[in-house]
């Protein structure tokens, strides 16, 4: 780069500013574009598909540039933040008429956006948090590690810790995994440590390393409500990070911090993201929208902070039965009162998305119309109000106070009628960063004195202008003669040169252009000061009072939070309540038991698909689950009979009951459950790298070692990613461990194709056989979707290939082969009948694969020795004492006689 292109002025203030953010891409502002430089147009310009440029291109070393609008900055920025890029925004922080007309712009940097700070809310995904978050290590050693997030959008600030023997707990990954953090902070010298674990729990979060010192408590630039700095606290040294971090990008974001909120991840129902994601709470497992959701299927809320928090309270189910009792009160009396409901549900429509609002409007680059909006929704408040007031006299005529989960909020109308006399009715759009002295009559007249003379001095010099032009054409004789307006240099009477001629004595040039020549009199220059300047007056004016405006925002920032608060927790019980009526769902009864009953059960997702569909209604189901009497129920039958179906359902009845939410069934009890866990499937880690089984024996292995009593399990087909007879074994073993260990005598829902663990039953207490009914018609397999008790005597796994729409052969073919296994009939070697015109094997090769044999054919010549030793084995054992697992156990041992046998061969 030839150093003549970056000594301009211009450059070297630019420069300046990039070696303060060497980390950060810098929208520079010039006018009305925001230009980037060097590498950080080069980075950007494709991210962004905008045109990469040059800055002085006939140089022999042009300067690499590009640049966006400033009215289109917001959605760039957003697009480059989300691409896990930091963005520096450098602006123009003095008026280019004071700066005079060769000095250069003064411009600093008002703000740094991050992935997890994002600025301007506008744009973002009402129901989408957007977190950032702090973790402070347990250490090589283990410990106790804290975590610290922050939706500054919200202004939702919260801590937690957990104790661990790892740097990185599970808890705390577990929760990292549902908060979903957009970046994440950590100590730099921590980075190394912590990569692996998070890159395997978190793999689309940004890591940001920051100092250890970071991490002290103690001397925090801003230190909210709730923040406790004293004692060696691992979640305020999380706090600590987060804090000086925001403090060091976005100060503004403090200047009246959110509230911390203290909580324990022991105070509500694990939910990990498998289980999320095998449950589709959030995300669609074949688009990841959020179509075909339970979200999707319960939200009906009116405000984008009522659907944040609904969503919460799905990601954090409750576990105390009388909390649980308090929200469901709330849901029973708006679901019973159709009228109060859908008087709450328009009113609190009107609140609109009042804590982004809050946060827009608290903003040093906040607009007139971002205080408009905002006095707009703090308007709709007193109607939220009379919406719940008007139905407390009829609660008390039926014997009860309103629930206090439908506590009213506090309307502010100090906040809403000062924004409401200040401000006019429509606030004009203003661009970021555009507010200057032609950006004016956004407040109101009549709501300061000075203001409206400043301005009727203003208006009545334009009209003495504007009457200027036609006295000057008349007194001159100058008919295209014009009065211009110049940012720099005023008010102007400019004259082509073609008439110049003709310019009166009193004329006094001011400025030479290409074709015309401008003037000014005395005359001018007099009204040229004063309406100038009573326009700048009033524009500063303007500015002071907006700015008093937002100061009054800041000042009841709480107060607005509080509001929010109050108004997503009326939307979210409101759309639960709505969901209930129209869903004619039913209140569970929740408590402290071990039990799990639910009578004529429905999946709420796939029920209402069927109704879209005008399709056959959902067949309804019982379960009863109790961890004293019938802890396991060990499901059989055909695939598409409603098995995973039916394995879903339970699980999210039982979700939705600790929700606070009614549920799809007749009648339901729930005992509390800590934590459901579920063994579905294994897409997610297939991505990784890691075969089916390794997925499916990993997080088996999670639920053995983390069940509890209170745990709900649902574990379909565990088994299936190996052979038989491995796959048995391992499935037998797994249920038999959760049966036979005390401490996760788990509920346990288990769906197998196996049916040889129906015997299960016979030798275990608990466990209670169950099966979907199937019918065969004329050769059709149809299924009843019914569950019945027992296990099932057939898998028609044939006959639902037929209805995939395999090939008529292929099914006439494994049909004759299912035959002839079903049959035990055997080719000359001992193998099953199942390949037409085979050669013969060779003796160690059929014995080799002899996984599928039912019996053993003598060779030539007579039994060897290894033979003899199994059929007198097979002959002396005590098979009406052995369980089916030692009985399959047994039949390994000896096939491997014979493999060992034909080894030595």
């Amino acid at each position: 780069m030839s150093s003549s292109s970056l000594e301009t002025p211009m450059m070297q203030q630019y420069l300046a500013v990039k070696a303060r953010h060497p980390d950060a891409i810098v929208f520079y502002r010039m006018g009305d574009f925001y230009e980037m430089f060097l590498d950080d147009a080069e980075l950007a310009a494709p991210l962004l598909d905008i045109a990469l440029t040059t800055r002085d291109r006939n140089k022999p070393d042009p300067v690499p540039m590009c640049g966006v609008p400033v009215h289109a900055a917001d959605q760039h920025i957003k697009t480059l933040a989300r691409l896990g890029h930091r963005v520096a925004i450098c602006e123009q922080v003095e008026d280019a008429r004071k700066a005079g007309g060769r000095r250069l712009v003064r411009r600093e940097v008002v703000e740094v956006v991050t992935p997890g700070l994002v600025g301007d809310p506008t744009g973002i995904e009402a129901a989408r948090e957007v977190v950032l978050a702090a973790l402070a290590s347990a250490g090589e050693t283990g410990g106790v590690a804290g975590l610290a997030v922050l939706d500054a959008t919200t202004g939702d600030f919260r801590a937690t810790a957990a104790r661990s023997e790892a740097a990185l707990p599970d808890a705390i990954a577990q929760e990292l995994e549902r908060i979903a953090p957009r970046e994440l902070l950590v100590a730099r010298d921590e980075l190394e440590t912590l990569r692996a674990p998070l890159a395997a729990r978190l793999p689309g979060v940004v890591v940001t390393g920051v100092e250890a010192a970071c991490f002290e408590p103690r001397e925090v630039p801003v230190a909210p409500e709730g923040f406790a700095p004293d004692g060696d606290d691992a979640a305020m040294r999380a706090c600590a990070a987060l804090l000086r971090y925001v403090h060091a990008n976005q100060p503004f974001a403090l200047e009246n911090a959110p509230r911390l909120r203290r909580y324990a991840l022991t105070d509500t129902m694990v939910v990990d993201a498998a289980t999320r994601a095998h449950l589709e709470l959030f995300e669609s497992s074949e688009d990841g929208s959020r179509r075909g959701t339970l979200v999707e299927q319960i939200d009906r809320t009116t405000t984008p902070l009522g659907a944040r928090r609904l969503a919460r309270w799905l990601a954090y189910p409750l576990l105390d039965p009388e909390a649980i009792r308090a929200r469901q009160d709330a849901v029973a009396h708006l679901a019973d009162r159709d009228r109060l409901r859908a008087r709450l549900r328009d009113a609190t429509k009107g609140v609109r998305d009042l804590e982004r609002l809050l946060a827009r409007a608290a903003r040093p680059g906040s607009v007139p119309r971002d205080l408009g909006q905002l006095r707009g929704a703090l308007e709709a408040l007193p109607g939220v109000v009379a919406a719940l007031a008007a139905s407390d006299d009829a609660w008390v005529d039926e014997g009860g106070a309103r629930p206090a989960a439908l506590a009213a909020p506090e309307p502010l109308p100090e906040l809403a009628g000062l924004l409401a006399e200040a401000l006019v009715d429509d606030p004009p759009v203003v661009p970021r960063g555009s507010r200057g002295a032609n950006e004016t009559g956004y407040i109101r007249a009549g709501y300061r004195a000075d203001l409206d003379a400043l301005r009727e001095s203003a208006e009545k010099g334009r009209e003495w202008i504007a009457g200027l032009e036609a006295q000057e054409r008349e007194r001159s004789g100058i008919a295209t003669l014009k009065v211009r307006f110049h940012p720099v240099h005023g008010y102007s009477l400019e004259v082509p040169k073609s008439q110049l001629g003709r310019v009166p004595a009193d004329y006094e040039r001011k400025q030479t252009l290409a074709n015309a020549e401008r003037f000014t009199t005395g005359a001018l220059r007099e009204f040229e000061s004063r309406v100038v300047g009573a326009n700048e007056r009033a524009a500063e004016l303007e500015r002071a009072l907006f700015d008093e405006l937002r100061a009054a925002v800041v000042a009841r920032a709480e107060d607005v939070r509080r509001a929010a608060d109050a108004v997503a927790g009326l939307d979210a019980l409101a759309s639960l309540a709505e969901t209930a009526r129209v869903r004619a769902w039913v209140r569970p009864e929740v408590d402290d038991t071990e039990r799990l009953e639910v009578r004529g059960g429905r999946h709420p997702v796939v029920e209402a698909a069927l109704e879209r569909a005008r399709r056959d209604g959902f067949v309804a189901n019982d379960t009863l689950l109790d961890t004293g009497d019938a802890q396991i129920l060990l499901l059989t039958g055909p695939n598409m009979s409603g098995k995973s179906t039916y394995l879903r359902q339970v699980a999210l009845i039982a979700l939705l009951a600790q929700v606070g939410s009614f549920v799809p069934a007749e009648s339901a009890r729930i005992g509390v459950v800590d934590r459901i866990f579920t063994r579905v499937g294994a897409s997610d880690r297939l991505a990784r790298g890691e075969s089916t089984f390794m997925v499916e024996m990993r997080e088996t292995a999670d639920i053995l070692r983390q069940a509890t009593t209170r745990s709900l399990v649902i574990l379909d087909e565990i088994g299936r990613g190996t052979s038989t007879f491995d796959g048995l074994a391992i499935a037998w073993a797994v249920a038999e461990h959760l049966h036979d260990t005390p401490a996760l005598a788990a509920r346990t829902l288990f769906a197998t194709h196996y049916h040889e663990l129906i015997d299960l039953a016979l030798a275990k207490p608990r466990v209670r056989n169950a099966h979907f009914e199937a019918r065969e018609l004329a050769g059709e397999v149809v299924f009843l979707r019914r569950l019945v008790a027992g296990g099932a005597s057939r898998s028609y796994g044939i006959q639902v290939a037929r209805l995939a729409g395999l090939p008529r052969d292929v099914v006439t073919r494994a049909q004759e082969i299912l035959a002839n296994l079903e049959r035990g009939e055997l080719d000359a070697e001992g193998q099953p009948r199942l390949a037409h015109g085979a050669r013969p094997r060779p003796r160690a090769q059929a014995r080799a694969e002899g996984q599928l044999a039912f019996a053993l054919s003598p060779a030539a010549g007579g039994p060897s020795r290894a033979e003899r030793d199994v059929l007198d084995a097979v002959r002396g054992a005590a098979v009406e004492r052995m369980t089916p697992l030692e009985a399959l156990l047994e039949l390994d041992r000896l096939r491997g006689l014979l493999a060992r046998e034909d080894g030595e061969a």
